[in-house]
């Protein structure tokens, strides 16, 4: 009994300590809009296979055919999934770029996502990315109307 407990706890760390989280800045580069790992996160990462940009606020982006009109009309101006069993996409990740590697399959058999869409001046959204093996990043950001970019810290 007591082997199968520590068995239990050793598998339970193991699992854990396979997951990071890492936060993610918008940062202008050469003039354009790209994201990469906020230089304070205290993990890190190299690439990413997903990337979601949204907002939870009332502004919505105009949905193209092959776009999930229900995750625009939740918010997103950016939805990309590649394979999990690949991670492709080395920082910075500059908005709107495609991303490499093969689109993640949905059960349905669509690949789903949202064609990148030009982003509000004013209006605060959400960056999330998955990366390599369970890593997680995620920011907060709007345009300002001189075109910088302010990071917003998350609540």
């Amino acid at each position: 009994m007591m082997l199968r407990i520590l068995c239990s706890i050793v598998a339970a760390l193991s699992v854990g300590g396979c997951s990071y989280v890492y936060d993610v800045v918008a940062v202008i580069v050469d003039g354009r809009l790209a994201f990469i790992v906020d230089p304070k996160s205290q993990s890190g990462a190299d690439c990413i296979r997903s990337i979601h940009v949204s907002t939870g606020e009332s502004a919505r982006a105009t949905p193209v055919p092959s776009d999930d009109r229900q995750l625009v009309a939740n918010g997103a101006f950016w939805w990309k999934d590649t394979a999990v069993d690949e991670c492709l996409n080395p920082f910075p990740v500059f908005y709107g770029a495609p991303l490499k590697g093969k689109p993640f399959v949905y059960k349905d058999g669509l690949h789903g996502g949202v064609e990148p869409k030009p982003l509000l001046t004013g209006v605060i959204y959400d960056v999330d990315m998955s990366g390599s093996g369970s890593g997680y990043g995620g920011g907060r950001f709007r345009i300002l109307p001189n075109n910088r970019v302010e990071n917003i810290p998350k609540d």
